[in-house]
């Protein structure tokens, strides 16, 4: 049979209902199993069970505060980490770089070494090529004065010696000649500025043509296998502050010191022969050359400082001179003179002075004069050779080398000095002639 009434719940006398189930529940007096289930457990039965539970609660807590503690070190070592990181990759940076700055100094250094190197080599390939020019031409006796004394050389029989009739006689009022009988103290000028000029020969013309006037000075560095450069001075002024108006470029080499200025033409030996050239020095030409007969050259007959001096060329009040040596003639300075347009051989002396044991020698109105030593700072003008009586004599006049190494003696009759180059130093000086 169907129920008296039939009632549908909705959704909102569900909630209620059990919100007032809940309601009664904890409001009213429940007992011990009510609590036990909705409180826990309590009372004497459940006391110590449930000490057990606080305490491992506070050691879970403890645990979790020990736990926390060690996640914020962890936390805090991983920031320290990252800083180490950090720091780390800061120093792998730096000693990146130090590596590479020690590899640039490294590399820095090295080509420092190689330039020190190469410094060091350049200095000893200046040094060796100092030493082999300074040794150029050099004869095996290396410069060195020969130390044998004057000795008397006999005259050839084939070989006749004649007075010239055109010398003046000593003491000769219309030019001024005489005998030697006093040198002065060098004067000098100015000083070669390279290795080049140790030894040379510097001139000035005593019968100069235009356009070149007494003071027209000419110089010429003698060290050197190639000798072919010649430096022109208008004036004294100009050559001691060493300005050349002008350089000439002979067409040969010139063999050492014996060169000679006369009448506008540069006189010359030329290189490993005995030939003598005249230069014009105008129209800067070869215009003549001759031979000289049979003479010694490139070191068969020097003087005794050496230096290829075989043939010297000189000037005096006479004219042009030569002075030379032969195998026939075993040493003995010979004296030629010479036609100054032609270069023949006019007239030719023998004199009893070997070359070799002399050191220079000059011409002075007629007669040859030789000098003791190249050297030493108390030489003297040892002996004189007089062509207007075919006769020599001793003599003992001081000549001083003051700057030890003389390489060329020269006469000026025009200025009556006598010029020098002494180590370098182109000195000149004074003269006094006798008068009969």
């Amino acid at each position: 049979m169907p129920p008296k009434f039939k009632r549908h719940l909705n959704d909102d006398d569900v909630t209620g209902s059990v919100k007032s189930e809940r309601r009664n529940l904890l409001e009213e007096d429940s007992d011990e199993e009510e609590d036990f289930f909705l409180r826990g457990p309590a009372g004497p039965r459940f006391g110590p069970r449930n000490d057990k539970i606080r305490h491992v609660q506070n050691q879970v807590d403890e645990v979790i505060d020990v736990m926390q503690e060690n996640i914020t070190k962890v936390i805090e070592r991983g920031e320290r980490l990252d800083d180490l990181q950090d720091k780390s990759e800061s120093l792998s940076d730096n000693a990146t770089a130090f590596s590479n700055r020690s590899k640039q100094l490294r590399r820095q250094m090295w080509w420092r070494g190689c330039k020190m190197k190469a410094l060091v080599a350049l200095v000893a390939v200046i040094l060796l090529l100092v030493i082999i020019i300074s040794k150029w031409d050099l004869e095996s006796f290396d410069y060195q004065e020969l130390k044998s004394e004057l000795t008397e050389v006999p005259a050839s029989s084939d070989f006749e010696e004649h007075p010239s009739p055109s010398h003046p006689a000593t003491g000769d009022t219309a030019t001024g000649c005489g005998q030697l009988v006093w040198v002065g103290e060098p004067v000098t000028f100015r000083r070669a500025e390279t290795i080049a000029g140790k030894y040379g020969v510097w001139m000035r013309d005593p019968e100069p043509v235009p356009p070149y006037t007494p003071e027209t000075t000419w110089r010429v560095d003698a060290i050197g296998t190639d000798i072919r450069q010649v430096f022109e001075y208008d004036d004294s002024d100009q050559f001691m502050k060493g300005y050349p108006s002008k350089v000439h470029i002979l067409p040969w080499s010139m063999e050492s010191t014996g060169a000679i200025v006369y009448r506008g033409s540069l006189y010359f030996q030329r290189r490993k022969s005995r030939m003598v050239a005249k230069y014009d020095l105008k129209t800067e030409t070869i215009t003549v050359q001759k031979d000289i007969p049979s003479a010694g050259y490139h070191g068969q007959f020097p003087y005794s400082w050496g230096g290829y001096t075989d043939i010297d060329l000189a000037v005096d009040e006479m004219g042009l001179w030569v002075t030379y040596s032969t195998d026939k003639a075993k040493g003995a300075i010979i004296l030629s003179k010479l036609d100054p347009e032609t270069l023949e051989v006019e007239q030719t002396w023998k004199t009893n002075i070997r070359k070799q044991a002399v050191a220079n020698s000059f011409m002075i109105c007629g007669t040859l004069y030789t000098i003791s030593s190249y050297s030493a700072p108390d030489a003297t003008v040892n002996f004189s050779y007089h062509t207007a009586t075919s006769t020599s004599e001793p003599l003992s006049i001081r000549f001083e080398n003051r700057y030890g190494y003389s390489s060329m003696v020269d006469y000026n009759p025009t200025e009556r000095k006598l010029f020098a180059w002494d180590n370098f130093n182109m000195v000149t000086y004074d003269i006094r002639l006798s008068r009969l």
